[in-house]
């Protein structure tokens, strides 16, 4: 199994996960990547995703297992080759297993195009509709910390499971912060799996499975 670790920026950031599947699905093929599938009644190609990011938002962190015959640098050339830069490969990973990233992430770095500060996270509250609803939700548990990130401001947030969509915490942030933020300004550095001691960076977790 190999997993390629990708960007999606500029106009990529507005593709929704779904339209994203479709989309990696037409690559393979024209890059010609033999892809295994599965056995059985219903056979599909065994290509796996990392958790979905929100639509706007982002990422140099974002990660795709292929079950494949090829090696890693051939899948990465031949990946790139079909691709814009806007969603480039920039590492490739060979894992004895299908990874199950989607499964095992449980947090997200987050990068905001604003000036670092300390501020009180505690007793966050969000609002947002569902289902023809407004929600009011505190969030404080689904936020792991703030961090410096070379001067802009960055959040360790919840992910998977129980994922903390940046997106939808950008109004109660930018006040804290005392500034306007819009997705555009959202960038996903990194993302983790859940271990004993805390979180595990994915491409330290993609180098030992």
């Amino acid at each position: 199994m190999l997993v390629l670790k990708y960007v999606k920026r500029a106009d990529s950031c507005f593709i929704s996960h779904i339209d994203l599947l479709r989309h990696v699905s037409r690559i393979l093929r024209r890059a010609d990547i033999p892809v295994k599938f599965s056995q059985g009644f219903n056979p599909h190609a065994l290509v796996f995703f990392s958790s979905p990011l929100a639509v706007g938002v982002a990422s140099i962190a974002e990660y795709l297992a292929v079950d494949t015959d090829m090696n890693g640098g051939e899948l990465f050339e031949r990946y790139n080759l079909a691709v814009p830069v806007t969603l480039a490969a920039i590492e490739t990973f060979e894992c004895g297993k299908n990874p199950n990233l989607q499964g095992k992430i449980t947090a997200a770095d987050y990068v905001f195009d604003t000036p670092f500060r300390q501020i009180d996270l505690s007793g966050f509250q969000i609002e947002y509709e569902k289902k023809g609803k407004t929600v009011i939700e505190d969030v404080s548990d689904k936020i792991y910390g703030s961090t410096n990130a070379d001067g802009r401001f960055a959040l360790r947030l919840a992910s998977g499971n129980t994922s903390l969509r940046p997106d939808r915490i950008l109004s109660e942030l930018g006040k804290r912060l005392r500034t306007n933020l819009a997705l555009s300004d959202i960038c996903k550095t990194a993302q983790y799996v859940g271990t004993d001691g805390g979180f595990e960076d994915v491409d330290e977790y993609l180098k030992r499975v």
